[in-house]
């Protein structure tokens, strides 16, 4: 029985590598293809740099060769004229804007064509003499919503740049006039929507109003990442195939950044988190440094294989694979925690557990929801089993070079293996553009590392029952501090997991970044090279010398860097070969570091030779009987 259940997994695994493999290359395909960059300026910010160029609009949009979007607001009656001091507010419009006001107007609010028999009320008339009446409050008519100028729409177009629209939410909008809202963008020229202010528009009941008639007009989507814009998320998941994630700088936050800044930004927005369109501030900057920025976002872009294209920001082709391969990734998966309770379970019919689970995870695997949770399952084992199969594979081993390389070539092996079963679980299109994500990444980090950590605690005392003796010892000072430590440890990378707390990154960690940023393409995760994988090295050191005194520890913060591994591919809104090229940087700086550590300091402190062909020496047959047992 225990033989069917290893060939059970070899064979589940096996296949849904396989599988998971191809998915894998199709979602690459997928985001190669998909290189276009639009590049979006506000047109507030357009006018103030022309206005001091001494040009119109116009004429400055007109001078740039490099293609990019116009962003226009939608426009009040408050902002397209002042009211005269007449009985009623009165505004006096362009026969454009006079337009446009009462086919808005008539679909947000009261209109008439003969004045109302008593006040509220607003009166908007033409330059050509037309006239019509607004019933209402005068303060709340002013703001509402009259869809993008049509002055600054044509100064736009004269400049021969596309249009990307911003509207606002108005409070208890209908459908029909959230339609029209979206219909006259639509007839403006814009074909992107990145909605102002906190709310998207319909929200909260007319969402569905919303997506339909995007999808109808062929609207795409703006996503602004790190907006807190209220229904943003429902309207990605109600349209993953028409919403292209946006990188927005504001105006006050540009001027706290340097022209260099904030090229490396945008580039990295781009790089590594799929974004394709850049929504640029630049305020305090004139034209001459505008230019600069851009041309040098372009070179930079150009660089790394992307290009500003002229309503460039095009979203991913579908990514959708059949239920079948999502099936026999869940079988797969199911093999390797089947087989792991089967060890625990024992002979018997416990063997058969592997099948078990393998069907149960196939067919949970069918609904997006079990897929999400057999990718967390996949997050927990596979770098836990990679850790803990560093014990069995070192028994009995010598102390040399090249078994001291096979070891560590363990542990990657199954931390990439799990990545890539959560990259074929997950690989759907939501998950690119965000409107989908991993579930549970608190735990996926948190777990593992206990579970190492007990292991290997257990390892080292030669029994299960460890903490049975730990309880009955009085606690010393030193290990408690130890054990604070740990906790402290395990609870900040927690805190720091994400963009919770950017505060809990330290200056000289943001320094190493910039520096790793500028000398490479695509920088290393700084807990996998700086602590988990040097951590690594001494652990599979501690392990093949038989020094099991920091074995627990030393194993403990190496299961660190293999648990970053495989949150690295868990953040599927990152580009598959970003993710690839991370990983790879991290190990080899990792490992070199680690190596360096073990030669310099555990040289001295274990008084063993830096490689020997031959064995360990004394130090091979310590605690033998201990090892045999676990």
């Amino acid at each position: 029985m225990q033989r069917i259940s290893g060939w059970v997994l070899t064979l589940g695994v096996l296949l849904s590598t396989i599988t998971a493999g191809a998915i894998a290359l199709q979602r690459l395909k997928v985001e190669q293809a998909n290189r276009s960059v639009e590049l979006v300026l506000d047109y507030l910010d357009v006018a103030l740099w022309a206005s001091a160029d001494g040009k119109t609009v116009a004429q400055w949009l007109g001078e740039f060769s490099t293609p990019f979007s116009v962003a226009l607001t939608e426009g009040t009656l408050a902002e397209w004229g002042a009211p005269s001091a007449e009985p009623t507010p009165t505004y006096w419009l362009s026969e454009a804007r006079f337009q446009q006001a009462k086919r808005m107007l008539a679909l947000k609010a009261r209109v008439s064509l003969s004045p109302p028999t008593q006040p509220p009320f607003v009166t908007v008339r033409s330059e050509r003499g037309a006239v019509f009446y607004v019933e209402g409050e005068p303060s709340a008519i002013a703001q509402i919503g009259l869809g993008l100028d049509p002055v600054q729409a044509a100064q736009a177009r004269a400049g021969g740049k596309p249009i990307v629209a911003r509207l606002f939410n108005p409070q208890g909008v209908s459908p029909l006039a959230l339609r029209g809202s979206l219909l006259l963008a639509r007839e403006q020229g814009a074909s992107l929507i990145i909605f102002a202010g906190d709310q998207v528009l319909g929200y909260r009941r007319g969402l569905q109003a919303t997506a339909q008639t995007m999808q109808a007009h062929a609207l795409r989507f703006g996503a602004i990442e790190f907006a807190r814009q209220m229904g943003a998320g429902n309207l990605t998941q109600a349209m993953p195939h028409q919403t292209v994630r946006v990188h927005s700088i504001g105006a006050a936050e540009s001027l706290t950044l340097a022209p260099s800044e904030i090229v490396e930004r945008s580039e990295r927005a781009v790089q590594e988190r799929n974004i394709r369109v850049l929504y640029l501030r630049a305020a305090g900057a004139d034209t001459v440094v505008l230019r600069e920025i851009i041309q040098q976002l372009h070179t930079r872009l150009s660089r790394s294989g992307y290009g500003i294209r002229e309503s460039g920001a095009r979203p991913f082709e579908p990514l959708q694979p059949a239920v079948w391969q999502f099936a026999l990734m869940g079988a797969g998966v199911g093999t390797l925690l089947g087989w792991l309770l089967a060890q625990w379970r024992g002979a018997g019919y416990g063997a058969l557990l592997p099948i078990a689970c393998a069907v149960g995870f196939a067919l949970v695997c069918i609904t997006p929801l079990g897929r999400k949770l057999v990718a967390l399952i996949a997050a927990l084992a596979f770098p836990t089993v990679g850790m803990i199969a560093l014990a069995g594979a070192a028994r009995g081993r010598a102390y040399t070079l090249s078994v001291l390389v096979s070891l560590l070539a363990l542990p990657f092996a199954w931390s990439l293996l799990g990545a890539l079963h959560i990259v074929g679980l997950l690989a759907e299109t939501p998950f690119l553009v965000k409107a989908d994500q991993f579930i549970g990444v608190k735990a996926a980090h948190a777990l593992p590392l206990l579970l190492v950590l007990a292991f290997y605690a257990a390892y080292t005392a030669g029994r299960w029952d460890f903490w049975r003796e730990w309880l009955a010892r009085p606690v010393l000072w030193g290990q408690t501090v130890l054990a604070l430590a740990v906790l402290g440890a395990l609870g900040l990378m927690l805190i720091r997991t994400g963009n919770e707390a950017p505060g809990a990154v330290p200056d000289w960690e943001l320094r190493l970044r910039a520096l790793l940023e500028t000398v490479m393409n695509v920088r290393p995760r700084t807990k996998e090279f700086l602590i988990g994988h040097p951590a690594l090295v001494v652990a599979v050191g501690l392990l093949l010398t038989r020094q099991q005194s920091w074995l627990p520890l030393a194993m403990f913060l190496g299961a660190i860097g293999q648990v970053s591994i495989v949150n690295t591919f868990c953040h599927l809104h990152s580009p598959l070969m970003v993710s690839l090229q991370r990983t790879a940087w991290g190990a080899a700086i990792g490992v070199a570091l680690g190596v360096a550590a073990w030669i310099i300091a555990l040289q001295k402190i274990t008084r063993l030779p830096i490689i020997n062909a031959g064995g360990v020496g004394n130090h091979a047959g310590d605690a033998e009987d201990d090892i045999e047992e676990t």
